[in-house]
């Protein structure tokens, strides 16, 4: 073999090694950069394209004081979406919760509802809790629970909750899983006492609304429009367009819902909220702009009559 033609071979060879070789190097090179560029991008606010990417502002939060009427009862609950936590809130209160009323002293939910509808509730309940409750909104239970069917089953914690047939595994906590037309005949079959109900129907509300946001985000503003006929309500269509905006949000993320208890203690049939009451709140919810303070949530008008202690219970601790 002549020198040449070993030379053009001995090439040939190192070539077709060493070029594949490259080739892989420059390819994970070029996957490294393209990836830096994408999280730089994000860190900007625009996709490596230059199209804007959608990021949650201080005002993707939405809350909305809610009123379910199930026959001569109603439900209170305070609900909230935030986007920037990417966190749903809920608290449940029972209808003898004591809030202040805007002619001063005390008035009960269940009174300032009667009175004055659910705009009047959500004022005063805003007030005492020194926090913002833009929208209100109140309809019948059974007919919201019934257009809520897309929203499948979800399973609840009942750790601590007094409920006859709820067991649960070694290790493990008391459980039940329902569908949204299961929630009040099963809050009625398990005849908790109001607060315990109140906190329950919070936590059943904000399982439910984790699920939805994490199955469809349209859900929600889905249900609140077929409903928006038979509904009380301050929403509108802009409120459905934001709603399904925040939703879309979090769920490109990761939400999460943690139950809560309402601090308070029933006195004399009023249930009297405290001071941690509203440091729950302003963890929660967008706190009020005022910075004047109000007089205790748990103050009784001077008129009551006086409190025998044997009389008070705690609200019920799950």
């Amino acid at each position: 073999m002549s020198r040449i033609r070993a030379f053009l071979l001995s090439f040939c060879l190192t070539a077709g090694v060493l070029v594949p070789l490259i080739g892989c190097i420059l390819l994970l090179q070029s996957k490294q950069m393209q990836k830096e560029q994408e999280q730089q991008a994000q860190q900007a606010g625009v996709s490596a394209s230059g199209v804007p990417i959608a990021l949650p502002t201080p005002d993707d939060r939405f809350c909305c004081f809610v009123v379910l009427q199930q026959g001569e009862e109603n439900h209170y609950l305070l609900l909230e979406l935030n986007a920037v936590k990417n966190q749903i809130s809920a608290l449940g209160f029972p209808g003898e919760t004591v809030v202040l009323s805007t002619q001063g002293g005390a008035t009960t939910l269940d009174e300032a509802y009667k009175s004055a509808g659910p705009g009047r509730a959500a004022e005063q309940l805003a007030e005492t809790l020194h926090i913002e409750i833009p929208h209100y909104l109140s309809g019948k239970a059974e007919q919201i629970a019934k257009a809520a069917t897309n929203f499948g089953s979800v399973t609840v914690n009942l750790s601590g909750y007094s409920i006859p047939g709820a067991k649960a595994s070694v290790g493990k906590a008391p459980v039940c899983m329902m569908v949204p037309e299961q929630v009040f005949p099963l809050l009625e079959e398990w005849n908790l006492d109001n607060a315990a109900q109140s906190n329950l129907l919070a936590n059943i509300t904000g399982e439910f609304l984790l699920s939805a946001i994490q199955t469809d985000s349209t859900q929600i503003g889905q249900l609140l429009r077929q409903c928006s006929s038979n509904l009380l309500t301050t929403l509108t269509s802009t409120e459905f367009l934001q709603i399904d905006h925040i939703c879309k949000l979090m769920s490109s993320g990761e939400p999460e819902f943690v139950p809560q208890i309402l601090p308070g203690k029933m006195v004399s049939g009023k249930f009297e909220l405290n001071e941690t009451t509203l440091e729950m709140a302003a963890q929660l919810f967008q706190p009020s702009p005022s910075t004047s303070p109000s007089p205790s949530p748990s103050m009784i008008p001077e008129e009551s009559s006086p409190i025998d202690s044997s009389s008070e219970t705690e609200s019920s601790q799950p």
